[in-house]
């Protein structure tokens, strides 16, 4: 029995700005403001694949399975995750790599790019019972900033290429990042 693979490309254009809060690998360690971005080899800017991922099909916060899909949240996130493969546009490797985040015309951001700003807030944590405040600083990318992925999806009983592609699109009213959907929301252009 052969078996069909649907290919598409999207650009998901931000529109909004988007934050980044990238965790540390422990609880106690504190990454300087700059460090929180993900980044390649040569300090570009990168956004992991797997984020993408968690923005479809993620069980334990607010993803486009669990938002939008009710009682097949689940079915929905098994077929994605078991038989789509996401990748950079134009990267042909199987394994789970960084997709670079550009500028509107193309150009990958850097940490030293002078266009990323620092957003600070302080939320409050509950602590038995007292509201205690947890300042954060986040990087921020401006508006503008473009993601290019290659979605490949294997036809399965669970997810069809056309609900992929809806997810994608449901994806940007949760957006990408940290602090969603105020920041990291995005529209998408099929290529």
């Amino acid at each position: 029995m052969q078996t069909s693979v649907t290919n598409i490309t999207a650009t998901l254009r931000g529109i909004r700005p988007i934050l980044f809060d990238r965790y540390a690998g422990d609880n106690t360690t504190k990454l300087k403001t700059i460090e929180k971005f993900n980044t390649d080899e040569k300090g570009g800017i990168v956004l992991p694949v797997l984020n993408v991922f968690s923005l479809l099909t993620a069980q334990n916060t607010d993803s486009v399975a669990a938002r939008f899909y009710g009682k097949l949240r689940r079915d929905i996130a098994l077929g994605v995750n078991a038989f789509c493969n996401i990748t950079p546009h134009g990267v042909t490797s199987d394994d789970m790599v960084d997709a670079p985040i550009c500028d509107a015309s193309g150009k990958q951001y850097t940490i030293n790019d002078e266009r990323i700003n620092v957003v600070q807030h302080v939320a409050r944590m509950k602590k038995a019972g007292a509201a205690i405040p947890n300042p954060k600083e986040r990087p921020m990318l401006p508006t503008g900033w473009t993601v290019m992925l290659d979605f490949a999806i294997t036809e399965n009983d669970f997810v069809t290429a056309t609900t992929l592609r809806n997810m994608v699109e449901q994806g940007g009213i949760l957006g990408l990042g940290t602090f969603r959907p105020i920041f990291g929301r995005y529209s998408v252009e099929w290529n």
